[in-house]
């Protein structure tokens, strides 16, 4: 009778004043179910001789409640387990997706073909090896570089050197705040690189912050640049300091501003200024340019920019550019299609639109059938149009084809101590193919 009595009544009544402590509702539940499996359970407790009494009761709810305490404390010494494995996978899988050390780079497989005048320069094949790293430091710093490895697949020279390996880059980058900075050697390249493409070694200090249609963009470098370029041979009066004199220290100050700010949505207005000065003689050259991308659909892309320096002459230059769609390494099949209309003239700035962009002269050969010889070739200007597509056959890599004509020339001619611009001009043509890997 007291058995029914207990497993009728008394223990429901106990298992129900026990829900007040918490954590102990499935722990009671447990134990009902247990005693309802094993009827002769509950004497583990208290002996069915034994009469059912309020310290008894009392007995059975404090034990129940240290049973509870203790399985509540297993739960946390778990749970602490957990949060320190959780902790140790996290670093883990930073490790692995996020690597200390991150190495990188991309090829390009090159191919020439121009004609200057009358005079046709048999194809070359080039091929370039771009190997990027990117150390961090911590949360904050990195250290990063590049070099390059060149050779012309052709003849395997390099302007006269066989296989080169350049350092192009080699710098520190970290936050201020909301700041970027570099400091080091690195590359420095205007919008649409209209006044200036080197390499310069110094700081620069980067600033964005949110307009309404989009982020700005402020960015000030300044530092040495050791360029050979024959930009920066030319004084404002036209006297030479030839590239190629030991004298020249080819050690430039360079200090640049640019900026891009969201003036509409999908468009952009972007600046440079630049100014340039020999630390050793008194060459000095500023520049500046202006420039606007504006997306016409969600495919067409509108680009357009004008330049202007301090020199006399061969100082300005524009650009106009229209393309449909955008080709991304990453997406398979993708391409787009460009033209592009410009005068460059290199006195503009600080850029090797005559050394990369299209093929210049004087790289052609020092040939006798060049019109007018070697120094009559010293281009200062091409004024034409070039017609491009970009494919992305395989994941990583791009295919991209240009053909480019229009008229070169303003060769300058030497006077004694002084060059003058003639204004000749001569038909130029120039097609390449190149064949790009991302690893």
């Amino acid at each position: 009778m007291k058995k029914k009595l207990l497993m009728g009544g008394l223990l429901p009544a106990l298992v129900m004043s026990t829900c007040g402590v918490a954590g102990a509702q499935p722990a009671a539940m447990d134990t009902l179910t247990a005693m309802e499996q094993n009827p002769d359970a509950g004497s583990q407790i208290k002996t069915s001789t034994e009469p059912v009494t309020q310290e008894s009761l009392q007995e059975m709810r404090r034990q129940l409640e240290e049973q509870l305490k203790q399985a509540q404390e297993l739960q946390n010494r778990l749970n602490a387990q957990l949060n320190s494995l959780d902790q140790r996978v996290n670093k883990v899988e930073k490790k692995t997706n996020d690597p200390r050390l991150n190495l990188y780079g991309y090829a390009r497989l090159r191919y020439n073909k121009h004609q200057f005048a009358n005079y046709t320069k048999k194809a070359d094949q080039q091929l370039y090896v771009n190997f990027y790293t990117d150390y961090h430091i911590n949360d904050k710093w990195s250290i990063k570089s590049e070099m390059e490895i060149n050779n012309n697949v052709t003849d395997n020279t390099i302007n006269g050197d066989s296989d080169s390996l350049k350092a192009w880059q080699a710098y520190a980058e970290g936050h201020f705040g909301d700041a970027s900075v570099k400091l080091g050697k690195f590359w420095l390249g205007s919008p649409y690189l209209m006044t200036m493409d080197e390499k310069v070694n110094g700081f620069q200090v980067n600033w964005g912050t949110p307009l309404k249609w989009g982020r700005a963009q402020l960015t000030l470098s300044a530092g040495n640049t050791f360029t050979k370029q024959g930009t920066l041979a030319y004084k404002s009066d036209g006297n030479l300091l030839s590239w190629n004199d030991p004298a020249n220290s080819k050690d430039f100050r360079v200090v640049s501003m640019m900026g891009t700010i969201p003036v509409a949505k999908n468009t952009n207005l972007v600046f440079h200024y630049g100014d340039t000065k020999d630390r050793k003689n008194d060459y000095r050259m500023k520049m500046r340019s202006v420039g606007f991308d504006t997306k016409l659909n969600r495919d067409l892309k509108l680009s357009a920019a004008i330049a202007k320096s301090d020199a006399d002459f061969a100082n300005k230059s524009h650009m106009i550019k229209l393309q449909y769609k955008e080709a991304r390494p990453d997406i398979p099949g993708s391409y787009d299609i460009y033209v592009k209309k410009y005068l460059q003239r290199i006195h503009t700035g600080l850029d090797k639109l005559f050394y990369d962009d299209i093929a210049y002269p004087t790289d052609i050969t020092y040939d006798d059938g060049m019109p007018g010889g070697y120094w009559d070739n010293r281009v200062t200007e091409f004024n034409g149009l070039r017609v491009g597509v970009d494919l992305v056959p395989v994941k990583n890599s791009k295919l991209m084809l240009n053909y480019t004509f229009g008229d070169m020339g303003g060769t300058i001619r030497p006077d004694g101590d002084k060059y003058s611009w003639t204004g000749k001009k001569y038909d130029y043509s120039f097609f390449r193919a190149e064949w790009q890997f991302f690893f």
